[in-house]
């Protein structure tokens, strides 16, 4: 990689020779004041939201209490101020304010005139200034006016009712007093105004950099490249999307160098440019064996190539003048890889599965929300790339971004990329009915053209959804609508489907498709959602996606055989730590702080009913006094999520057989907060046990068993989901393993054969009966299924409860004992090896030992068991603990180290 980028570095210089390049000046120090002056505090960088600068003043947005006792600050306008000198002044060189992000409605004022406004945070504006520029030594003075959010929702809501203009929600809030109203009046971050999991912060500031561009002709934005592939060549169909100030066409030069790729540069000769629409179309042709395949995580590799796009802009053929900056760059990595969404008719309706490089592959992986409830955190560097890796070393192969969230950053979907992680893409609108103003429309309109140009490239990038809820939202809520419900409809239509379906052809080809056509909301029917009639029931099983809600969880025949589940999940509790943190330092040791913080973060209108049901349907647990007992109330939480996940992710998968079912997303993968939530992995990163099952859950190589109550059979169930270029036929052995609670060794074991391909799958059925041991009760014993290779090599292990926990006879005290080993921080140098082993010996079987690091020092610090909330069936088991932070030598001992088991809440 440094070879190749250190020959284009060589190549720029040579070619610039001929040209400048265009100056990008970013704006970073800024000032933040109120509206009258009497609060003023420096901010040194940028991004900045107001929540964040005003942090040392008033406290963390996130610690306990705050999001009630800081919600003034959404209620007032905020003035950001900086000044800068002028780098060119001069009668070729021209000179724009850019703003790629403010959060959301603000007034730009520059040297004391009004440039412009802003009312959507995800459009980058960008205004002319180089006739308001000042010479050196004088100073440019820009203000950002940003205007409280409150208001302004509140305002637009006002006039469009006094116009007799309905939109929804019609009942805000709805509940618990934790949502504000009129969401849908602003092009903001919807989940700003509160959810059932998470605050109500509507945060306001510049998230985005802010940067003056001194440049001749036009500035070069984004690069869209579509990917086709036929017997003997790949082509890239590429469009470089300028921006100009000009009022006249102008001409342009393109050069892309892509050195794997090509022998030589592709050079595009000077191109009349139209001003009105500043694009260069081209198509690069690449011989297929220079090309290595972009494959999802767990079907092959994920190489990308780098390639960099070089353009030159002129306002006459003959002039080319030296000292203007007329050049400007583009470095993409570029993955190759094909992509449909399959939606072919059969004996019950339509698939809806992906195929990728003519592959169908089960999707399954995980919803994303914003890696903070900030946006100007939200990018955060560290903390994606922390969530991304977790997610691909799940075995995860597809992230949903979630639209009542964000177009997420530059990194994210550069990660995406890296790790194989195939994205879902809502647009930012979510569960309500959005106004038809034509200043509005206009807004979305932009807003969806830049993003789409700015993410189309990515080989991840897998489908744009229009929406999220929004056509269940309708349906669910008419009669809330009453009259209005079927004007609402009609505005539906004609906003999601008449307009920006549409407006996403900017990134679609007539000869062929690079990626799926956009689907209009989620759920939905596929693309039986004509533009004509749309089902009142966009839930349907035989069509399209589903998003599916339960409180039960733990029985197989709970879950629908739908044909993508793109959203389904059960909420748990954080950490003990984690709520110990969350409190701060000045918090007691005492229980009642945190239960006082727990009651105050849960936001779901239905309150602990959810996760209390599941808990008492399955667990030994009192739900009536959960407070007299976090610790335990945490680990059945976390015990009852993973479990009910488990059973999901195991039906949908045992259903793809004939394309059934081919995907299940689970709500969610992560925590913008410290409260009750569905999320895998809590808001400091700590994984919950849902989180360190999937791993096993999601491998690509699974064993599955299943009890099917109408036959009495247990379901055994192999699947492998991988791709082979030639036949693959592997022989598999199952052995199902038959324990009672009171002894280690196996009672009985019962053996099959299995032969599976690449990409198959393969179910016996074996009854439950023949199972058992004995004379002794299904509550005496439990299966654990090992799946190995034809070597003997264990491959897969699950586990089956004939019962639920709470109904088991006869289990044992495992009489656990725990020993932890780490380095001799003595001899130990820095960098220091942060790993302890921790060796676990029982006596009896241990049901789901579940660990936790309880050193008051190290809690804080990213750390990752190896397994947790495992069934030890073994007399001795080794996990071992690490920790990502490298900067001193941690010691351990076995009070550090927290172990609960089911067994202590049985005996």
């Amino acid at each position: 990689m440094v070879g190749i980028l250190s020959s284009f570095v060589f190549i720029l210089l040579i070619h610039n020779n001929f040209a400048k390049n265009i100056l990008v000046e970013e704006l970073t120090k800024w000032t933040l004041r109120n509206k009258t002056s009497s609060l003023r505090i420096d901010v040194p960088r940028l991004p900045s939201g107001v929540y964040t600068a005003l942090k040392d003043t008033y406290g963390d947005l996130l610690e306990a209490g705050n999001d009630v006792s800081l919600q003034w600050i959404a209620n007032q306008s905020w003035i950001y101020s900086t000044s800068f000198n002028s780098h060119e002044l001069g009668h070729d060189s021209h000179a724009n304010l850019t703003l790629h992000g403010i959060d959301t409605v603000s007034k730009v004022h520059f040297n004391g005139e009004l440039l412009g406004e802003t009312d959507n945070m995800f459009v980058r504006y960008s205004f002319t200034i180089g006739h308001l520029l000042l010479p050196s030594p004088s100073q440019n003075i820009l203000e950002i006016e940003i205007l409280s959010p409150l208001q302004e929702a509140s305002k637009r809501a006002r006039e469009l009712e006094d116009l007799g203009v309905v939109t929804g929600p019609i009942s805000c809030p709805r509940a618990r007093g934790d949502v504000e109203c009129h969401r849908n009046h602003l092009r903001k971050m919807q989940m700003s105004f509160g959810g059932e999991w998470n605050p109500a912060a509507l945060s306001l500031g510049i998230w985005k950099p802010v940067v003056v561009e001194y440049y001749a002709v036009a500035v070069f934005r984004d690069v869209e490249v579509a990917i086709k592939r036929n017997d003997s060549h790949w082509s890239m169909d590429c469009r470089a999307f300028l921006s100009t100030h000009t009022s006249q066409d102008f001409y342009a030069q393109l050069v892309v160098y892509a050195n794997e790729l090509l022998d030589d540069q592709y050079v595009l000769n000077e191109q009349l440019v139209p001003f009105d629409s500043p694009v260069l179309e081209f198509k690069i042709h690449i011989p297929k064996d220079r090309v290595i395949l972009w494959w999802p995580n767990g079907y092959g590799k994920q190489k990308l190539y780098p390639v960099l796009f070089s353009v030159k802009c002129y306002t006459s053929k003959d002039i080319h003048t030296l000292s203007s900056r007329s050049e400007s760059h583009k470095l993409l990595k570029i993955g190759f890889r094909t992509i449909e969404l399959v939606e072919d008719e059969d004996q019950i309706g339509k698939t809806f599965f992906f195929r990728v490089n003519g592959h169908p592959i089960f999707m399954k992986g995980a919803n994303y929300v914003p890696a903070h409830t900030l946006p100007e955190l939200s990018a955060d560097a560290d903390a994606v790339t922390y969530l991304l890796k977790a997610a691909h070393e799940a075995n995860m192969n597809m992230i949903r971004v979630w639209g009542g969230g964000l177009y997420e950053s530059d990194t994210f979907y550069n990660l995406a990329d890296f790790y194989g992680l195939l994205v879902w893409q809502d647009l930012a609108f979510s569960q309500a009915a959005f106004p038809l103003a034509n200043d509005f429309v206009a807004s979305v309109c932009v807003e969806i053209v830049q993003n789409a140009q700015r993410l189309s490239y990515h080989p991840s990038l897998a489908l744009i959804v229009t929406n999220n809820e929004i056509k269940l939202f309708l349906a669910n809520n008419k009669s809330d609508f009453g009259e209005n419900a079927t004007r609402t409809e009609s505005d539906y239509k004609a906003f999601f489907i008449d307009t920006i379906i549409p407006k996403l052809k900017v990134i679609s080809r007539k000869d062929f498709s690079r990626r799926p056509d956009p689907v209009a909301s989620t759920p939905s029917l596929g693309d039986q959602e004509s533009g004509k009639n749309l089902s009142d029931n966009p839930q349907s099983l035989n069509y399209g996606d589903v998003h599916f809600w339960d409180d039960k969880g733990f029985s197989p025949e709970t879950y629908p055989h739908a044909r993508f589940v793109s959203e389904f999940g059960y909420a748990s509790l954080p950490i003990k730590s984690t709520w110990q943190r969350a409190l701060g330092d000045s918090a007691d040791d005492g229980d009642h702080e945190i239960a006082r913080l727990i009651r105050s973060r849960q936001h779901d209108p239905k309150g602990f009913n959810p996760i209390l049901q599941l808990i008492a349907y399955h667990l030994p647990f009192f739900p009536q006094n959960w407070d007299e007992n976090i610790d335990k109330f945490i680990y059945f939480s976390q015990v009852a999520q993973a479990m009910a996940t488990k059973t999901a992710m195991e039906v949908f998968r045992s259903l793809r057989t004939g394309n059934h079912t081919m995907g299940a997303l689970i709500w969610q993968l992560n925590d913008v907060w410290v409260a009750p939530t569905w999320s895998c992995i809590d808001f400091y990163g700590n994984p919950k046990l849902l989180y360190y099952w999937a791993e096993e859950l999601l491998a690509p190589t699974s064993v599955i068993a299943l009890y099917d109550n109408n036959s009495y059979n247990l379901n055994i169930t192999l699947t492998r989901e991988d791709f082979s270029e030639q036949r693959d036929s592997q022989l598999y052995y199952v052995l199902v393993n038959t324990y009672l609670w009171t002894d280690l060794i196996a009672k009985k074991t019962v053996a099959r054969a299995f032969v599976l391909g690449s990409n198959s799958l393969e179910l016996r059925q074996i009854p439950l009966e023949y199972l058992l041991y004995e004379k002794h009760l299904k509550e005496e014993l439990f299966l654990e299924i090992i799946l190995e290779d034809e070597y003997g090599t264990s491959v897969a292990r699950n586990f089956f409860y004939p019962v639920t926990f709470k109904n088991i006879i006869g289990i044992k005290d495992p009489e656990l004992t725990l020993e932890v080993t780490g380095q001799d921080c003595k001899a130990a140098t820095y960098p220091y090896a942060n790993s302890f082993s921790l060796r676990i010996t029982v006596r009896y079987p241990a049901l789901l030992v579940y660990l936790q690091l309880s050193h008051p020092n190290y809690v804080k610090e990213r750390h990752k068991f190896s397994a947790n909330g495992f069934t030890q069936t073994q007399p001795q088991k080794t996990i071992h603990l690490v920790f990502e932070s490298d900067l001193e030598c941690m010691t351990l001992t076995t009070d550090h180290i927290k172990v609960q088991t089911i067994n202590q809440y049985l005996i």
